[in-house]
């Protein structure tokens, strides 16, 4: 497949989430260690050069590519962490998002933290977009794992938006997870592990108990947009002013 490797030392099954690739481990000859990413179905490789990406040793026209390890834990695996990891990880979101770029997937188990550094990895299918809604992916991921983004993320991000346009953003973010072919494919795909397949099935019934939080949350806080008598409303509405609007 590559020349590099032809004179590895070792290929080792490396454990991962493993729900798009296929994942080993590899120690070069000349002792560094590199990462086999093999997608389950083939695919085209990115064609932007991404800020702090692991480097890219070795790919071909499938799909598959080396790619440099990266020394850590996933953030899954190693929560909680300091504030400093948190300003890494800000720090490490906002090179990739001041050129424009987004990582268009950023679970826990894609960032690898170390006490000093944080870097995003498994760049599949980066591309261009708003800001705003990785940014609201990452604290639906979090949720999934039971925390939140702390002050100290956005201390490292720079800037902290709009909380309620990033819950927007959020909320349709997460309708479009929810309505997306994903969890059919994870449904039939038979190489999953059925802690994995439990792992995803568990993840669409917390976003669709979120989902479901916000619009029950919104009504609580505006009766007036209740349906109630529609006709009489009708009729009332001719006399009177609209309701306010509800904020988000």
């Amino acid at each position: 497949m590559f020349r590099l490797l032809e004179t590895a030392i070792r290929v080792e099954p490396l454990q991962g989430e493993g729900l798009t690739n296929v994942l080993h481990l590899v120690t070069l000859a000349d002792g560094r260690r590199a990462v086999l990413r093999q997608p389950k179905v083939a695919r085209d490789l990115p064609k932007f050069v991404v800020p702090g990406a692991p480097e890219v040793l070795a790919h071909n026209g499938r799909g598959d590519v080396l790619v440099e390890y990266v020394e850590g834990r996933t953030l899954a695996d190693a929560l909680p962490v300091s504030e400093e990891v948190w300003r890494r990880i800000g720090e490490a979101f906002a090179k990739v998002h001041e050129v424009g770029l987004l990582h268009n997937d950023v679970n826990l188990h894609n960032i690898i933290v170390s006490e000093g550094s944080a870097t995003l990895i498994d760049w599949d299918n980066p591309g261009l977009g708003n800001p705003l809604d990785e940014l609201a992916a990452f604290e639906e991921h979090l949720y999934l794992h039971g925390t939140v983004l702390p002050q100290a993320f956005w201390i490292g991000y720079g800037a902290r938006p709009d909380p309620n346009l990033l819950r927007v953003h959020r909320i349709a973010g997460c309708i479009g997870w929810l309505a997306s072919e994903d969890w059919q494919e994870w449904e039939n795909d038979r190489t999953l592990k059925p802690e994995m397949l439990a792992r995803v099935r568990n993840w669409r019934r917390l976003l669709a108990q979120w989902l479901a939080d916000q619009f029950r949350t919104d009504l609580a806080r505006c009766p007036q947009s209740l349906p109630g008598d529609f006709g009489a409303q009708q009729g009332a509405s001719r006399h009177r002013p609209p309701p306010p609007i509800c904020p988000i």
